[in-house]
């Protein structure tokens, strides 16, 4: 729970693997060539002196190093001065750490609370970069937020042979894209809908020009896939609407359909066999009807939702349960999709890493976009460990598969995917989205969801969502995106070279 432990190596690779970088991992006891690789590091406060010494080797043998972490072992692997560095955190408890660097404005590196290194007086020797500060005050928007500089706190401390990068930025990077920390305070310092591939962005920018993100480092990102990808997401409910099912047949579009256990399930099951271009996904359950809170609310004439978290489903054996009963009724569990609002934090976490490992035909997941989060047991919307998404936020703004990180494994990266998207987009978002360019980005998947039960109704649009869906496939056409289905997104990102990914759009 403190200051993203466990996550930062997840991060780095995250972070690499979102420019189109193919990370690997290594063991100290099994470092590759220094002058074919770079390494990347989390260093612990208790690192042993066999991982400091194994650094220290790397560095002497010409290897170079990208390192975040406690300042301590920093000191002992670059040879600093070991007394002049201490960890220590801002003074207001709601603060988030910026970074500032010269000839561009403050750039926020990570969650409020967290730690970061500073030093005591001028260290010659050492070339520092920018500085860090606090993000606090009015703090939604960088023009009136109160940016408290750090002069005692460089951004970077670089060497001919390392870069350290202070802040713990990529266990900051983590916890925001698996939900760990709320990134809702701070949505409007970037693009809402690609703040994390923006903080990719301006991480690679300020790396470009060291040997961290060398020119010629090759980038193939997922093979397979075009620039721009977009996955149709249906989350079918309790609806039997074939509306949008018939407008993709007509344009010859895949889709990924969530199918619930409910009593349309065997509906949808022989609607989508019929369609061998179309994938059936499960619609895993997150939530309960609680009768109780019905009537409280009749009682009180209140509106409210008469749903709960139920938590015994996203426990590892309730999940497992869940996945098992879709595959006996023939339901796909190659792709899993939230249903609900709920993501309770970490019990899901533990539960992907149970299915992944008892359920080896599950590759991936679509559980990251809006969502009621309950972090760390509370029940509830409290604004600090309950926190929920507003609509059309993303609220995990990261249009790219990637890993979760088990930090009660010592932040071990889970087997499978996961996945962002975007719920009821209308066509004028959906074309601001696809316009959107970031540098150093290359590739992207934009998972486009929808519910067969709003094409007739008003929910989203007065007329039913009918013709605004088919003006969104308009929009994919016009800017030639390829359009496939989440699983074999999935198995591309796993390297399965044989998948047939879909067609234009």
């Amino acid at each position: 729970m403190d200051g993203g432990t466990h996550l930062g190596t997840c991060g780095m690779w995250n972070f690499l693997w979102r420019l189109g970088i193919h990370p690997q991992n290594c063991t100290i006891d099994g470092l590759p060539n220094p002058h074919a690789s770079v390494l990347w590091v989390v260093l612990c406060e208790a690192d042993p002196a066999s991982r400091i010494a194994a650094l220290r080797a790397w560095i002497a043998g010409g290897g170079y190093l990208v390192a975040e972490g406690h300042p301590r072992s920093a000191a002992a692997v670059f040879g600093w001065d070991a007394d002049a560095w201490t960890a220590t955190t801002p003074e207001n408890p709601y603060a988030a750490l910026a970074s500032i660097v010269p000839g561009r404005a403050p750039e926020l590196l990570s969650p409020a609370r967290w730690s970061f290194a500073t030093c005591s007086g001028p260290q010659p020797r050492l070339d520092t970069r920018g500085h860090l500060a606090a993000v606090q005050g009015e703090r939604q928007t960088p023009v009136r937020a109160l940016i408290v500089g750090r002069t005692d706190a460089p951004a970077l401390v670089t060497g001919s042979n390392y870069c350290y990068i202070n802040g713990n930025a990529f266990a900051g990077f983590q916890a925001w894209l698996q939900g760990q920390e709320d990134l809702q305070p701070w949505l409007g310092w970037r693009h809402r809908l690609f703040w994390l591939d923006e903080w990719v962005s301006v991480m690679a920018e300020r790396l470009s020009d060291l040997p961290a993100l060398p020119p010629a480092l090759p980038r193939p990102g997922i093979q397979g896939l075009s620039g721009t990808t977009v996955v149709i997401r249906h989350d079918v409910d309790h609806s039997r609407d074939l509306s949008y099912f018939e407008e993709e047949a007509v344009r010859g579009l895949p889709a990924t359909h969530g199918v619930l256990k409910d009593p349309n399930t065997a509906f949808w099951r022989q609607a989508i066999a019929a369609r061998p271009n179309h994938e059936c996904a499960f619609h895993y359950d997150t939530a309960r009807r609680s009768w109780l809170r019905e009537s409280r609310m009749r009682l009180r004439r209140a509106s409210a939702s008469a749903v709960a978290p139920r938590r015994a489903a996203v426990t590892a054996r309730g999940l497992s349960r869940q996945v098992q009963w879709a595959k006996r009724n023939g339901v796909g569990t190659t792709s899993l999709l939230r249903h609900m609002g709920f993501l309770v934090y970490p019990e899901w976490v533990d539960a992907l890493d149970h299915v992944f490992d008892a359920h080896t035909e599950v590759r991936g997941g679509s559980s990251l976009f809006r969502a009621q989060v309950l972090r760390w047991g509370v029940d509830r919307v409290d604004g600090v460990s309950g926190t929920i998404g507003e609509w059309p936020d993303a609220q995990f703004p990261l249009w790219y598969p990637f890993k979760l990180a088990h930090a009660g494994d010592g932040g071990r990266r889970l087997r499978g995917w996961e996945s962002t998207s975007i719920m009821e987009g209308e066509p004028e978002l959906v074309d601001q989205m696809l316009s959107h360019r970031i540098r150093h980005i290359r590739q992207r998947v934009i998972t486009l969801g929808h519910h067969p039960a709003h094409a007739r109704g008003a929910t989203f649009h007065r007329a039913g969502s009918r013709q605004a869906f088919s003006q969104v496939l308009d929009v994919v056409s016009r800017h030639g995106a390829q359009v496939t289905t989440l699983g074999a997104v999935f198995a591309l990102a796993d390297g399965d070279s044989a998948v047939q990914c879909g067609q234009r759009g």
